[in-house]
C-alpha cells in the first residue's frame, strides 16, 4: 500500500483568531500610546506653569524691599551669599573625600596640605615624597582611580640638605568626582 500526504493543501494556522489577536494588540498599544501623550502634554503644561512661578519668585526675590537703603540690602544679600556657602561646605562628606585620598595615596608619600578651590570638587594636594619616582608613580595611581580627573603636577623641586637630595616637594591639582 502506498500512501501520499499533500501537505499543502490543509490548513494549519486559524487567519480568523490571528487577525483577532492582532487587532486586539493593535486596540491595545494605541490606547498606550494616547495615554502616554495625554501624561507628556499634561507634564509639559505642568512644567511650564512652574517655570513661570519660579520666575515670579525669583523676580521678587531679587527686588529690594521698600524702606530698606541700597546699602543695607546689598550688606544683607552679602551675609545670605557667606551664610549659604558655609551651609554648602558643611553639607559635603568631607571623611568620604579624605578617605579618597587617604586610599589613593600610596607609601613614601607625605601630603602636607590639602585644599579646595573656589569649585568644591578642584582640589590642590602638597607634599613630600623621597623620590620623583614615588611622585610620578602617585600621579598614576590617582590617574588610574575612577575618583578623580583633571590630575595635573603643578610643581615639584628637590629637597636637599648639604650635597645630598633628601626628596622631593611637589604640588597637584585635581578634581574629586563624586
Amino acid at each position: 500500500m502506498n500512501f501520499t500526504i499533500n501537505l499543502a493543501t490543509r490548513t494549519y494556522l486559524d487567519h480568523r483568531l490571528l487577525n483577532r489577536i492582532a487587532y486586539c494588540a493593535i486596540a491595545v498599544l494605541l490606547i498606550a500610546a494616547v495615554w502616554n501623550i495625554n501624561r507628556v502634554s499634561s507634564a509639559l503644561g505642568e512644567q511650564s506653569r512652574l517655570g513661570s512661578e519660579i520666575a515670579t519668585v525669583q523676580n521678587r526675590l531679587a527686588a529690594k524691599p521698600g524702606g530698606i537703603s541700597d546699602a543695607d540690602f546689598t550688606r544683607q544679600k552679602g551675609r545670605v551669599r557667606f551664610y549659604n556657602t558655609i551651609i554648602e561646605r558643611k553639607s559635603r562628606n568631607w571623611l568620604s573625600v579624605l578617605e579618597l585620598f587617604e586610599n589613593a595615596t600610596p607609601e613614601g608619600i607625605s601630603l602636607s596640605s590639602l585644599a579646595t578651590g573656589k569649585n568644591l570638587d578642584e582640589w590642590k594636594l602638597e607634599g613630600h615624597a623621597g623620590s620623583f619616582k614615588t611622585v610620578r608613580q602617585y600621579l598614576e595611581k590617582l590617574e588610574a582611580s575612577k575618583s578623580f580627573s583633571d590630575i595635573m603636577l603643578l610643581s615639584h623641586k628637590n629637597l636637599t640638605v648639604g650635597d645630598k637630595v633628601r626628596g622631593v616637594q611637589f604640588a597637584i591639582s585635581c578634581k574629586v568626582l563624586r
